[in-house]
């Protein structure tokens, strides 16, 4: 077992012993902790030669994928594409990678996420929750796309239990991740657990957790 698997276990444990009546919530973030943003990367790339007719990213390999969706301007200069053709596939990227999130071909999960997911659906009174900074407009994209990707696991994730973001493009998104736990705790759910791979989402969640009882794993 990893280590941050059995830590988790004891700490469900724990906190299960501690308060056996209550409803208990791990709450996980979508993009970059359940899906491989990798692969959702590779897919725009690709489907911008494919739309315009060029090669730039030919060869491109979802290992050479190291980078965070943010920063795809390293990639570029790696390529040593020039200036003014990087702004036109910056331009592109950012209109279509919003989209892209949501359709199930260019979406793959991390290995073994869904399986952990659907061993805590299976425990009695005990729930998963979905914390992401995706915006609204997303909800049931985002909701078809990942129960269909659960569907064979045997996972399924609920509406109610989808907290997203409401602010924009441009809101904060660790003060985002901080009124997603509370709101979850605001439905009578005790959470023992957020699992994030942004570490100031895991800090602004910390900041709120004045008994220390919810496990923040990156």
């Amino acid at each position: 077992m990893n280590h941050w698997m059995e830590i988790l276990g004891l700490h469900y444990k724990k906190i299960k012993d501690k308060y056996p009546h209550d409803r208990l919530l791990i709450v996980f973030d979508i993009d970059g902790t359940i899906l491989d943003m990798r692969f959702i990367i590779h897919y725009v790339l690709k489907q911008f030669d494919k739309k315009h007719n060029t090669k730039y990213f030919r060869g491109i390999r979802i290992s050479d994928i190291d980078f965070h969706e943010a920063h795809l301007i390293l990639l570029l200069n790696r390529l040593s594409i020039k200036e003014n053709d990087q702004k036109y596939i910056l331009s592109y990227y950012e209109n279509m990678f919003l989209p892209t999130l949501t359709i199930k071909k260019a979406n793959k999960p991390f290995r073994g996420v869904f399986e952990i997911l659907r061993w805590f659906q299976m425990q009695p009174n005990t729930f998963t929750g979905l914390n992401t900074g995706r915006p609204e407009s997303l909800r049931f994209k985002t909701l078809s796309s990942l129960n269909l990707l659960g569907k064979d696991q045997g996972v399924q994730f609920s509406n109610r239990l989808l907290f997203m973001n409401n602010m924009g493009l441009d809101g904060n998104i660790p003060h985002i991740k901080k009124r997603g736990i509370e709101y979850f705790q605001k439905l009578g759910y005790k959470v023992f657990a957020f699992v994030d791979n942004e570490p100031e989402n895991l800090k602004a969640v910390a900041e709120i957790d004045r008994r220390g009882e919810i496990l923040l794993l990156h």
